[in-house]
């Protein structure tokens, strides 16, 4: 078995939607990306290739790619989840939490766990999702972004038999 940790900031901008986890949040403002800028499953895509030491999210989505532009961070799971299964491993359990002052992200949380859960081949109950704020500590404590972090376990595959 292998741990990885995975964090991401965005800013909040007007003119977008809020996508936490794969669920679009009702909120006036949306974060700022190349993709739809999903701080919480960018979190966890990176918490998983770490594990695997397969590099960042960057390394294989990069922001400048047009490949990329507005893709669905969940869309990103599934692919992450693919280069893991490519080398061998598969995901056991993600934990993640979210630092933002608003919204409420706890009426979200299971539809979150249960959207990442769906691209990584978990059940609902592997994933878990939690939120703080920053206690208006700082430019997140302003509301002026969100941060992500995650913690993922992933586990050999049968398939490929490691020593």
């Amino acid at each position: 078995m292998r741990v990885g940790l995975g964090m991401d900031f965005h800013r909040l901008v007007q003119g977008r939607r809020l996508v936490l986890g794969g669920v679009v949040v009702p909120h006036e403002l949306g974060l700022a990306g190349h993709s739809d800028a999903d701080v919480l499953a960018h979190a966890v895509c990176d918490a998983l290739l770490g594990a695997a030491r397969l590099g960042d999210i960057g390394r294989h989505f990069p922001p400048a790619d047009p490949t990329f532009k507005d893709i669905s961070s969940t869309e990103l799971l599934a692919r992450v989840r693919e280069l893991l299964e490519g080398r061998g491993f598969v995901p056991l359990q993600v934990d993640a939490v979210l630092v933002a002052e608003r919204p409420p992200v706890a009426p979200h949380a299971a539809s979150m766990e249960a959207r990442m859960a769906a691209e990584l081949g978990l059940l609902p109950e592997q994933v878990s999702v939690k939120a703080t704020t920053s206690e208006g500590m700082g430019a997140l404590g302003r509301g002026e972004g969100m941060a992500a972090w995650a913690v993922a376990l992933v586990r050999t595959s049968e398939e490929y038999p490691r020593t």
